[in-house]
């Protein structure tokens, strides 16, 4: 199983994840992400992004927003396929607790 480890660098999800945060990723083979789920994903015109599933298509592609009223959602994202999810966000580390 492979874990991730990721340093928060936008608002994207703001207030809970900040810049400067950690999260902790988890990825199995085979994966079921549901609606809810943060997760850490490759996005070809972004680079690396972290947002939360919001719904499901049926073709299984990835509808995904940030919680900051600011963050770029999937409208101008575009949906994101399964394979380019890097993990699911199993544990965050705020900077100031370190």
């Amino acid at each position: 199983m492979p874990i991730g480890l990721y340093r928060i660098n936008g608002l994207s999800m703001s207030p809970g994840l900040a810049p400067g945060d950690y999260v902790v990723t988890l990825k199995r083979w085979k994966s079921r992400y549901r609606i809810g789920d943060i997760v850490v994903a490759q996005h070809p015109q972004f680079g690396r992004i972290i947002k939360c599933i919001r719904a499901i298509q049926p073709d299984g592609m990835l509808w995904l927003e940030g919680t900051h009223p600011d963050s770029t959602s999937t409208d101008k994202m575009g949906l994101m396929r399964r394979e380019r999810i890097q993990g699911r966000v199993i544990r965050s580390i705020s900077q100031s607790t370190m």
